[in-house]
């Protein structure tokens, strides 16, 4: 996947795909599994804001049974499953723990009933799983047998804790570059740093393609396609209104949502379900990121501006309260705050994160024909959503099986420890090619997007040195990127 514009600018498609988050992503392989050559654009980086930030979790829709939603908790289950099966080397299985006090919905008896009810309803989980992703069924734990997993556990007035399971992908930036590299496999291109400024059209209003310029040279280039799909995440109302006119329902509120990675060791090998009042309060998720204590997720609503991603220090304060109050030995300050991960969701009118996406097919509300909006809400079912709009678009397109699309095995990925350090020349092999394989343009590229270095940032900014050769950049351009990195880990929370 290397970034060769000139190959790819008077090529025609079948489809442009405006932003490079999962959801784009998404588009790009089910159009491209579709045999439709596709074009996918990114203004900055892959994946590079809200589908970076997110909790590092597949949830398979054990929330949905609340509220009793089981179209949610079926497609949740499915896609989940969808993960595990085609990514068993990047997803893998997580035991998760909720501490029951006896009061409210965390009872004991509600808890066996509605875990269950999960494992009844998700019958088919395992199917086509791996042996080592296959889930086992959920459970009440007793207190006597809780403490060597989650060992600083309140235990006054505990009456068990329930246990299921979920999945995770520590490595979520390497999942990212499997997916799009198996988009340019297909047949189909990936560009980075290239931002859409205008449309084509023809004299009957007809998608023609779109005008865009190239940011790490500021050149305008055209690309030419007969249909064109924004979806930009929390900018893709702003396009909608630029390119045709204003959408509410893509974004009718901005939800911001932030996880927190504190300098301190995981509480425990299980995520963990934690409320500040025993049986009630809000539910934060712990996330055992390697070894290291991540917790979320925070939000509030925000106004689109310059400082949108930035996490006021009472909301902060308030989450830490309500840690030390679900785990009195935690003893957590603002001074563990390692990193802040942030993004930015579409919220309904209740100020709550809408419950489904909003897609819009543009001709049918007097627009261009061949123009769609989409504002994505969930990771998990990113790639359904994703189907469902490509085979309205293209009905009668035949498919090449995800069997047949990841039949080969691929090599062990790039995968680093929290505290690894490069040793010998060997220790960079990994990251050479990803610097020269991976349409890496920035030093933050590698470190951020593209590997997990820059969950440590403090290691991550020692062992830059090392990491110098890997590119051809002047003294002067590598200083610059130095402080570009700085900048981009320091966004919404200083740590530096």
């Amino acid at each position: 996947m290397k970034r060769n514009i000139d190959e790819y600018i008077n090529k025609d498609y079948d489809m442009i795909i405006i932003g490079g988050g999962i959801y784009g992503i998404m588009l790009a392989l089910e159009g491209s599994r579709r045999k439709l050559k596709t074009l996918l654009l990114e203004k900055k980086d892959f994946c590079g804001n809200t589908s970076l930030n997110h909790l590092r979790t597949v949830h398979g829709g054990l929330r949905y049974l609340q509220s009793a939603d089981l179209p949610r908790f079926f497609e949740s289950v499915k896609e989940r499953k969808w993960f595990l099966k085609y990514f068993p080397d990047d997803v893998n299985i997580m035991s998760c723990l909720m501490p029951l006090y006896g009061k409210g919905l965390h009872r004991n008896p509600v808890l066996k009933i509605a875990l269950l009810l999960n494992d009844i309803l998700s019958f088919n989980k395992n199917s086509g799983v791996s042996k080592k992703n296959k889930m086992p069924m959920g459970k009440i734990i007793s207190k006597k047998n809780i403490k060597k997993m989650f060992p600083t556990i309140d235990m006054n007035g505990l009456t068990g804790v329930a246990e299921w399971f979920d999945a995770s992908m520590p490595e979520h930036q390497r999942l990212y570059m499997k997916i799009l590299k198996k988009i340019e496999e297909l047949g189909s291109t990936n560009l980075n740093y290239v931002k859409v400024t205008g449309l084509k059209k023809n004299a009957e209003n007809k998608m023609q393609g779109v005008i865009a310029k190239d940011i790490t040279t500021d050149e305008d280039i055209e690309f030419n396609a007969p249909v064109v799909i924004n979806a930009a995440g929390p900018d893709s109302r702003e396009i909608s209104t630029l390119f045709d006119k204003d959408y509410p329902e893509l974004f009718k509120k901005r939800l911001l949502l932030w996880n927190i990675l504190f300098d301190r060791e995981a509480l425990s090998d299980s995520a963990l379900a934690l409320n500040p009042i025993k049986g009630g309060g809000h539910t934060y998720f712990s996330h055992p990121l390697k070894n290291r204590f991540m917790v979320g997720t925070g939000e509030i609503i925000v106004e689109k501006g310059k400082d949108e991603l930035k996490v006021p220090k009472e909301e902060m304060n308030k989450i830490i309260d309500d840690l030390n109050q679900a785990v009195p030995e935690l003893n957590l300050t603002d001074k563990d705050v390692l990193r802040v991960y942030s993004g930015v969701l579409p919220a309904s009118d209740n100020e709550r994160l809408s419950k489904r996406e909003a897609i819009i097919d543009h001709a049918q509300n007097g627009g261009p024909e061949g123009l769609y909006s989409l504002a994505g809400i969930k990771f998990t079912t990113a790639r359904l959503v994703a189907e469902k709009l490509i085979k309205n678009i293209f009905p009668n397109k035949d498919k090449v099986s995800y069997e047949e699309i990841f039949k080969n095995k691929e090599k062990k990925d790039a995968f680093f420890t929290y505290d690894w350090k490069p040793e010998t020349d060997d220790d960079l092999k990994q990251l050479k090619n990803i610097v020269k394989n991976e349409s890496v343009f920035h030093l933050s590229d590698l470190i951020l997007r593209r590997t997990s270095l820059g969950y440590n940032p403090k290691r991550a900014m020692e062992i830059l040195p090392k990491l110098k050769p890997l590119f051809n950049f002047t003294e002067k351009e590598w200083l610059e990127e130095i402080e570009l990195l700085k900048k981009e880990i320091n966004i919404c929370y200083k740590v530096l």
